[in-house]
């Protein structure tokens, strides 16, 4: 679990967490899965081409969000509204092509303080 970047954000203000993949040309989306995850507890997930938030944590629900016209290009980044003290953690963002089973992974820090 390397550090790849690390975040910092005031509460209340929305920040984007940053993750990319460089892809051969587009992204399968229908093919994909995105898992964006402090430890065990997911903070947003996407797969089959749509969010999918029914196990989301709820102190996440309503936002999160992912950059959808960017994503086919790589773009895996995960805006988060209103950042509260506790978003403070580290965060792995996780794809996963479904037919290759080839996962990439990468580290964010987000950093929160108080106004």
């Amino acid at each position: 679990g390397q550090l790849d970047t690390t975040c910092h954000a005031f509460v209340g203000e929305t920040v984007i967490l940053p993750c990319t993949t460089t892809p051969p040309g587009e992204l399968t989306l229908s093919k994909s899965m995105l898992y964006w995850q402090i430890g065990t507890e997911l903070v947003h997930f996407f797969q089959n081409g749509q969010d999918s938030l029914e196990s989301q944590d709820e102190k996440f629900h309503g936002r999160t969000s992912l950059f959808l016209d960017q994503m086919k290009h790589g773009n895996l980044s995960l805006k988060i509204s209103n950042v509260q003290l506790r978003d403070d953690a580290e965060y792995s963002c996780i794809y996963r092509q479904v037919e290759n089973h080839e996962t990439k992974k990468s580290v964010i820090k987000l950093n929160v303080s108080g106004k």
